[in-house]
């Protein structure tokens, strides 16, 4: 019995000293690790062009995190982390004005703890617009294999999301 009562009476000083879960979180104090929730958005920029010209499905393209993440007041992703992505789909232009196709399947994250696996595609069309309508027609009369579409392109620079597919736990920087 009076292991049962040191134990109410413990329990008793818990809920009457409410304050001590109030503290707020230190350095000292803070979690060693850090929680990154499913969906989680990464803003990320390419870091190199991206063309139906020059790259060929299976390529590593490589990425950079254009802003920090940041999960409770702490940098969990770092600002130009490298993310690696691989190209999934590289369709040349084609004969009867078919443009080029590009998707690219994001990969990871190279983290100083190891990699971090992120989830995501871009996808890019060759562009048309009215005048390509009208010129592949009248190409189509005179010689119907010469007419190509437009490849498609991914430049340098341009802003693209990926999301964590899963939560992740990394270490606290």
């Amino acid at each position: 019995m009076r292991a049962g009562a040191a134990f109410l009476a413990a329990i008793g000083l818990a809920l009457a000293c409410p304050a001590a879960a109030d503290e707020p979180v230190t350095p000292a104090t803070a979690p060693a690790r850090l929680l990154l929730p499913s969906g989680t958005l990464i803003e990320l920029v390419t870091r190199d062009a991206i063309s139906t010209r020059k790259n060929v499905k299976g390529d590593l393209i490589y990425l950079k995190v254009a802003a920090p993440v940041i999960v409770d007041g702490a940098t969990a992703i770092p600002a130009d982390t490298v993310v690696v992505a691989q190209l999934t789909r590289a369709e040349k232009r084609g004969a009867f004005g078919r443009s080029g196709k590009l998707d690219v399947q994001l990969l990871y994250a190279e983290l100083p703890g190891g990699p971090l696996r992120v989830s995501g595609t871009i996808e890019a069309r060759g562009k048309k617009d009215a005048g390509d309508t009208a010129a592949t027609a009248a190409a189509f009369l005179a010689l119907p294999f010469v007419a190509t579409g437009r490849s498609a392109e991914i430049p340098a620079g341009a802003e693209v999301s990926g999301r964590l597919d899963r939560d992740v736990w990394i270490g606290r920087r």
